[in-house]
């Protein structure tokens, strides 16, 4: 009977495996057929701001992200930027994400933890129209 159970378990598994990748999530409060468009905080590699209110990350798949913050002190200035998301592993548009910057001070004056939203994902169009000082 416990062979019939581990049997029936693997052939179950490979017909999910088979039946190819999960669905997209689709985004909340919008096209149900359009995929959410999220970044792993981890995965980021570059970043520019804007002075203290916007940040544009850039990840390894080569996606930019724009991040939006009231004022983050020391946002201009960080030589580190981390990113925090609210919830689970990835920070999506729409949602809100901590931001923490480091450095260069003396006394730890441009040191924050900020909240933040990431707005948008930019296309290929608009990175290019952002100013290179802003490209990341």
């Amino acid at each position: 009977m416990t062979r019939m159970i581990a049997v029936t378990t693997a052939l179950a598994s490979l017909t999910l495996i088979a039946a190819g990748p999960a669905p997209q999530v689709a985004s909340p409060g919008g096209d149900p057929s359009a995929e959410r468009q999220c970044f792993r905080p981890q995965t980021v590699r570059n970043y520019r701001t804007d002075h203290d209110t916007t940040a544009y990350v850039r990840d390894l798949r080569g996606q930019v992200f724009e991040l939006q913050t009231a004022g983050c002190r020391g946002l201009s200035a960080s030589r580190t930027l981390g990113i925090s998301p609210q919830t689970g592993g990835t920070a999506c548009v729409g949602e809100a994400v901590t931001v923490a910057t480091a450095g260069p001070s003396t006394m730890g004056e441009n040191n924050s933890v900020c909240a933040a939203r990431v707005t948008r994902k930019l296309t290929e169009a608009e990175i290019e129209a952002l100013p290179s000082r802003l490209r990341p």
